[in-house]
């Protein structure tokens, strides 16, 4: 991953505090976040990144339903 992009996926999931969702869950609400705050700016390389966090924080998301309970992958759209 590039250097940006990690840096973009690791600012929008942040640092969960107790009673956090589950690790799909928290990383589903970041990528969600992304995907609002890209749909509300102007068309940049910054938006991109955005776009392509969000794509990456969902598959993330995906990979830990599938290994942890993977009945609720249907859940995921």
């Amino acid at each position: 991953m590039p250097p940006a992009l990690r840096r973009r996926v690791e600012s929008a999931i942040g640092l969960p505090g107790p009673g956090a969702e589950s690790v799909a869950d928290t990383l589903r609400s970041a990528a969600e976040g992304l995907l609002a705050e890209a749909a509300a700016a102007a068309p940049s390389r910054e938006t991109a990144l955005s776009l392509l966090a969000a794509d990456a924080l969902m598959t993330y998301a995906c990979e830990a339903v599938a290994e942890l309970a993977p009945e609720r992958l249907g859940e995921m759209r």
